[in-house]
């Protein structure tokens, strides 16, 4: 399968106000409750613009001998006049299956209702 190091991004609107959306990306408690996280995959804080964007740094811890794979996902909020949030994530992979770049049935997989 060939790589590719382009990022992935989904957007949605989220009915959660910023405050909340914010706190579901901030507070590990809840982040580990809304995004579904392999085991496998470690997670740090690397910069923050509270309450407008979060990036973590994932490692995804190799098997056997295979180098840890080092991605970095961006989380950015933006108020709606309706009270909800404009969400948008970013996913810059050192490199990354082509394939998963078609992921429009899968995006909800990524989070969990805030």
């Amino acid at each position: 399968m060939s790589k590719t190091d382009e990022d992935l991004v989904f957007e949605t609107g989220l009915d959660a106000s910023p405050d909340k959306v914010w706190r579901a990306l901030t507070i590990p408690e809840y982040l580990e409750r809304w995004l579904d996280r392999p085991e496998s995959v470690q997670v740090d804080q690397v910069a923050a613009n509270a309450p407008h964007s979060v990036t973590y740094r994932w490692t995804e811890r190799g098997s056997g001998d295979a180098e840890p794979e080092e991605s970095f996902v961006t989380f950015e909020l933006t108020p709606r006049d309706d009270g909800g949030t404009w969400f948008r994530l970013t996913h810059r992979p050192a490199a990354l299956p082509a394939a998963a770049n078609n992921n429009e049935a899968q995006t909800a997989m990524f989070m969990r209702a805030a």
